[in-house]
């Protein structure tokens, strides 16, 4: 087998030649053979003793860092694994025997042996005592008001009565509207307001079906007091309406 030639060293530099130039290794910056620290990003260019291994043993690609990371790692799952064992040990403890302690007084209290007493027992009935009631407001509808102009007329003499009337047939006048309830909630709510009218003395109190009146909005039963054949007659009597104890009473038309 033949030997390899001989290669004979590379001769040295000669004398006065110049060095490769030195350069920072984080900034690229130029720096003189004795310089320790660059001087634009300040980093040590002269390693210390042991720096060399360290580096390479803690660095991010030596192995030693994913075996201290799995070394955690299963550590974490131990010390969890141990508290879950833990509380599962003290769920299947069984509970302490109901100890029951009879006093002199007028109570006896049921406790156990591992928790305080969670129950006292009197020999008094307590007493219950019933909510109040409340009694909410009958809802009042408000019925905006037409302002027609005023017509002069003979005006008709009428008579109060104890009872609920209806609006006259055929008969095209003004009233007050005391309140309108509508025909879904049923006529109980205006013949009751037509009743308080009649005891605080307004003449001519009725209730009349606002669906049969193109003038008024259907749907609703109004209280009404008085029959008038202008506006004017209307407008006298609403301040004694609203004095009445019905004070969002208005005027209205009421017409075939």
């Amino acid at each position: 087998m033949a030997e390899p030639p001989f290669e004979p060293p590379a001769p040295p530099p000669p004398e006065g030649a110049l060095e490769p130039e030195r350069r920072c290794p984080r900034c690229e910056a130029p720096y003189d053979r004795y310089q320790e620290y660059c001087l634009e990003c300040g980093l040590r260019l002269v390693p210390l003793p042991g720096t060399y291994a360290r580096r390479e043993i803690w660095s991010r690609d030596s192995p030693i860092w994913l075996w201290a990371a799995l070394a955690a790692l299963l550590l974490v799952a131990l010390v969890a694994g141990a508290i879950v064992a833990v509380a599962a040990t003290r769920d299947d403890e069984p509970a302490g025997s109901p100890v029951v302690t009879a006093g002199t007084g007028t109570t006896d209290t049921i406790g156990t042996l591992d928790t305080p007493p969670t129950l006292t027992i009197g020999t008094t009935a307590p007493t219950t005592t019933a909510p109040p009631t409340t009694t909410l407001p009958p809802t009042t509808t408000i019925q905006p008001t037409t302002t027609l102009p005023t017509t002069t007329t003979t005006p008709t003499t009428t008579s109060g009565s104890g009872t609920i009337i209806s609006w006259p047939t055929n008969r095209d006048g003004y009233t007050v509207i005391l309140r309108s309830t509508r025909t879904s909630e049923g006529r109980g709510e205006a013949d009751a307001a037509a009743q308080r009218a009649i005891n605080a003395g307004l003449p001519e109190v009725g209730v009349l079906n606002s669906s049969d009146y193109s003038s008024l909005n259907p749907g609703y039963y109004a209280t009404f007091t008085g029959i008038y054949d202008s506006q004017r007659e209307a407008e006298n009597a609403l301040p004694r309406a609203r004095s009445a104890g019905f004070p969002l009473a208005y005027v209205r038309r009421v017409a075939d």
